[in-house]
């Protein structure tokens, strides 16, 4: 009787703090916070004064949040960077029943557009950017078989159009560097490009003048990522017949002009210089 008595939560508290918390990981963070009497000390004293008197539970405090935006970051990533697909009814949604075959070599003649694909075995394991010409050189063979039409050249193949792309580092796959390297570069293989609107009037006037019309396609569309189709010509029902470099079978049918109008994100005339 008389002898002094603890107060039981300060008692408590003195003996955790001979068990710190020794790192600040995911598994001591649980055990911490499943500590019965570490929420009696929370209801005393308040999460604010709790953290500045564990530093341990701060510094684990810090690591789950900084995990937490970490993760939200990643995946803002992943939805901003990953390819882009198509509907499944979609017009732009085909199935490759034979592997591609380009016009060969000795048939390339001026006025006439070569049907060319990037994963041709003569260039498809090109090295192009972080990737090869077969999975992401749609730009630099589209403007091959624009070349081929407007010079009669047989001189140059996708791989120097790709070659000069990867000189001047426009190879990534955004609409925007596509359309840089394809207004860059013409000029250095004796090209000019003439921008035109997008709209069905301005297509069919472009193709009847009997030039190459490239189109660089939206994401999602004609490939995942930005590509560029070859306009040619318009068949007896009024649709657009194009070589896609990426599939023979886009190229082997007909299409609507609203089909290339809500996939365009930049249309070109091109002329010899």
């Amino acid at each position: 009787a008389g002898a002094f008595q603890a107060d039981p939560f300060i008692a408590a508290r003195a003996r955790r703090g001979t068990y710190a918390l020794d790192a600040p990981s995911w598994r001591a963070f649980r055990s911490y916070v499943t500590d019965r009497s570490n929420f009696d000390e929370l209801r005393a004293v308040g999460l604010a004064a709790m953290v500045r008197s564990h530093r341990s539970l701060s510094l684990a405090l810090a690591a789950v949040i900084l995990g937490a935006l970490l993760t939200v970051a990643a995946m803002a990533a992943y939805l901003l960077l990953a390819p882009a697909t198509a509907d499944a009814d979609s017009p732009y949604v085909t199935a490759e029943v034979s592997k591609p075959v380009s016009t060969p070599a000795s048939q390339w003649k001026a006025g006439e557009i070569p049907s060319l694909y990037q994963s041709d075995a003569a260039w498809g394991a090109t090295p192009y950017g972080q990737s090869t010409l077969a999975d992401a050189g749609g730009a630099p063979t589209a403007l091959a078989m624009a070349y081929v039409a407007v010079t009669g050249q047989a001189d140059r193949t996708p791989v120097d159009f790709a070659q000069w792309a990867a000189d001047h580092d426009l190879t990534a796959s955004g609409v925007d560097t596509v359309r840089a390297y394809l207004t860059q570069s013409a000029a250095d293989f004796g090209l000019t490009l003439n921008p035109i609107a997008s709209d069905a009037h301005s297509l069919r006037r472009a193709i009847v003048s009997n030039v190459p019309v490239l189109v660089v396609t939206e994401p999602g569309t004609f490939s995942p990522v930005a590509s560029v189709v070859v306009l040619d010509d318009i068949d007896r029902d009024s649709r657009i017949v194009l070589h896609d470099p990426t599939s023979a079978t886009r190229t082997g049918k007909s299409w609507d002009f609203d089909d290339i109008t809500d996939a365009a994100a930049a249309v070109y005339e091109v002329y010899a210089a």
